[in-house]
């Protein structure tokens, strides 16, 4: 059988690019080194091109083996989903589980949860992934894997064949340092935002705030100059030194700062509307016993951080 029609060598093509490489996607395999590469040359020798460029090191994907791996690694995902329910996976604590999260939570938040998970079921194997897009793209790595659970914010429609399990409510803060306000002045409405800088997220789950909330009053935030970052650290640290002002930063995320002084609260009384926190399975992934017990497990654990926020920050809400 020709090596292009043979969902191994492809498997063992696509461990190569996740793993990082072919000594690391050996040890996946349990084979030798000449046995992985053995099988990657076939490859590339039916196809007539390469699909690794070794002039570097890494070895890095051709724009050919880019392709192939965005076309093949969702039919190997396919296939193995299709082998774990023909053999009963359904009902079995064991097994894959691959959850996305939005990159901010991910280190503090998630993986800590993540490993209590694992000690108390050792047989399931938890993937995390950084979260690329809004529910229902989300459930969709870039390299095209499945993704079964996502924790994050609700989009304002959450689709029907969603299941999702509310965790409890985020408020964002604008916050800057003591420093910033000391040389700029402290902004106590959204027109006062035309003499200051704004240290604005921009991510592919989340855009820039453009307006600000009081009671029934809305008004859009006009800037001196910007500072766009992409994740919600990156506006974090650059906040605390004294960059600028973070007009919605995730209580999560500046609680601490605030209460130890390193950032303080602006534009009093003003917030981004908040947003509703929930940890969510696909359709097809929540035909899985584990996937329902994670899911019920890691929605409980979230409750419990997010009512501890609320009770030590109940100004905020």
């Amino acid at each position: 059988m020709s090596r292009l029609n043979d969902l191994d060598a492809w498997k063992v093509f696509c461990e190569i690019v996740s793993a990082g490489g072919i000594n690391a996607a050996c040890d996946k395999f349990g084979v030798e080194p000449s046995t992985v590469s053995r099988t990657l040359k076939a490859l590339e020798t039916e196809i007539g091109s390469p699909l690794f460029s070794r002039g570097s090191r890494p070895a890095a994907l051709t724009e050919l083996g880019r392709r192939a791996y965005a076309k093949v690694a969702p039919i190997l995902s396919a296939q193995d989903a299709f082998v774990a329910e023909l053999k009963g996976d359904r009902d079995r604590l064991a097994g894959v589980i691959r959850v996305a999260s939005h990159a901010g939570i991910g280190p503090n938040e998630i993986i800590p949860k993540l490993v209590e998970f694992q000690m108390t079921y050792p047989e399931i194997q938890l993937e995390l992934y950084e979260l690329s897009a809004p529910i229902p793209a989300g459930f969709t790595s870039p390299e095209g894997e499945a993704i079964d659970v996502i924790v994050g914010y609700g989009p304002e429609k959450i689709p029907a064949n969603v299941v999702r399990r509310h965790c409890g409510v985020m408020p964002f803060i604008a916050c800057a340092s003591p420093l910033y306000v000391r040389r700029h002045g402290m902004p106590l409405e959204p027109k006062d935002l035309r003499l200051h800088t704004g240290i604005l997220v921009n991510s592919p789950t989340r855009n820039s705030t453009t307006s600000l909330r009081r009671g029934d009053r809305e008004e859009k935030l006009h800037w001196k100059q910007r500072m766009v970052v992409h994740n919600l650290m990156s506006a974090q640290r650059a906040a605390a030194m004294g960059g600028g002002i973070v007009p919605d930063l995730p209580l999560y995320h500046c609680a601490l700062l605030l209460k130890s002084k390193l950032l303080i609260q602006v534009l009093p009384g003003w917030q981004r509307e908040p947003l509703d926190c929930y940890v969510f399975a696909s359709e097809e992934a929540w035909e899985r016993r584990r996937v329902q017990v994670f899911v019920e497990w890691m929605a409980e654990r979230e409750r419990e951080t997010l009512n501890e926020l609320r009770e030590k920050h109940s100004e905020f809400y």
